[in-house]
């Protein structure tokens, strides 16, 4: 029997080699002379530039950026093809995972720190870059990373912007020649785990604006000061961006990525399974198990779980998904390859509880799981 365990990171919990490690520990207890080949994945999130960088014997290289709130932290980005391609998550700066509950805030939170990740990659000569946008803690139209690698954004005043979130509906001119002279001659390849729009019902605000700490006041706050930008870049730069798929991507980071940068946007998912040669892995494979941390309505917009589930359709596989929770709507992934969905949250919880025994649970859920298919196969 080979077994293909194909997962994306749980969020805030277990990264995906942790949750691959889980799934295969149990699997084992009931199928011990299975041929289990675990490929931790990423959809452009968490765990893409580690993924990137196994894969393709890449160099990690760390330094001090500044984290959501502006407090200094050790962050890292990856560096494959012989130092001429940069892997760059904006989690590892910007993410959410860096905040505890209380410091949730769209409204104070900025991508500056990505945007150093990004300048420091551009000093050692790097041509092409890979961003990946998952799991960001911000709202701020990536205002915060374009000032970090040299953009100024003027108030009525003349004076610059201090806040990126807060004064945006102020600024009123925008002078991007120090962006223009640093990525003459680079390629910029953004990994996008999302479909949305900048603004509106479907847009960065509306759709994740909650799960970074907004409530509905602060939501169409949001909202409205990134309808403002938007429609001040269309001005300025003479082009239409803001509901062009992705660019509401980690709060609308993606939309800055094209208007500003002129990124190319792509799957995540697409990109990593291609980078670990996943397809021919699938070919071979009797199973392919896949998981994320909170599955819903969402995961069909490009997450890792569907991607892995199309690709193993294309060989008519057996797809088993894995989350940490469901949530409203989860049950759409049955209509987009994956065949059985299982939750290994088995009761309402505080989040550290749940954090702290999710590799227990996960086990427990696996080996369920297992020995379900251990009794199918004798009958």
């Amino acid at each position: 029997m080979n077994i293909i365990i194909a997962p994306d990171s749980f969020k805030e919990t277990l990264e995906a080699k942790e949750v691959a490690a889980c799934i295969e520990k149990s699997l084992q207890k009931v199928f011990p002379n299975a041929n289990i080949e675990k490929i931790p994945l990423a959809d452009g999130g968490e765990g893409t530039v580690k993924t990137l960088i196994e894969s393709n014997k890449g160099q990690l290289i760390t330094l001090e950026v500044q984290d959501p709130l502006g407090r200094d932290i050790s962050s890292y980005y990856g560096i494959i093809d012989n130092g001429t391609t940069a892997i760059i998550e904006m989690a590892t700066a910007s993410g959410l995972e860096l905040l505890k509950e209380k410091e949730k805030n769209p409204l104070k939170t900025s991508t500056y720190g990505f945007g150093q990740l990004i300048d420091h990659a551009l000093k050692k000569d790097v041509k092409k870059f890979i961003l990946g946008l998952g799991g960001s803690a911000t709202n701020d139209a990536g205002i915060g990373m374009l000032q970090a690698l040299g953009t100024k954004f003027f108030d009525k005043n003349n004076q610059e912007i201090a806040n990126p979130v807060k004064e945006i509906n102020q600024i009123v001119a925008i002078d991007i020649s120090n962006l223009v002279k640093k990525f003459k001659n680079t390629t910029i390849n953004v990994a996008c785990d999302v479909k949305n729009p900048l603004c509106g019902e479907d847009g960065a605000s509306y759709i994740f604006g909650k799960q970074k700490g907004a409530n509905k006041e602060m939501i169409k706050e949001l909202d409205n000061k990134l309808s403002y930008f938007a429609d001040l870049c269309e001005k300025t730069f003479n082009k239409s961006t803001q509901n062009i798929e992705g660019a509401g991507a980690a709060g609308g980071l993606g939309f800055a990525l094209v208007t500003f940068l002129n990124a190319n946007l792509q799957s995540g998912i697409e990109l990593i399974m291609e980078s670990v040669n996943l397809e021919e892995k699938i070919k071979v494979a009797d199973l392919v198990i896949t998981g994320e941390g909170k599955m819903d309505k969402q995961s069909i917009q490009g997450k890792t779980p569907i991607g892995v589930a199309k690709l193993a359709k294309k060989y008519d596989k057996k797809v088993i998904a894995i989350a940490g929770c469901l949530d409203d709507g989860y049950e759409i992934v049955l209509e987009h390859g994956v065949d059985a969905v299982f939750s290994c949250t088995a009761k309402s919880e505080y989040f550290e509880t749940i954090k702290k025994n999710a590799s227990k649970n996960l086990e427990l859920t696996t080996l369920n799981i297992a020995n379900l298919l251990n009794i199918n196969l004798k009958y």
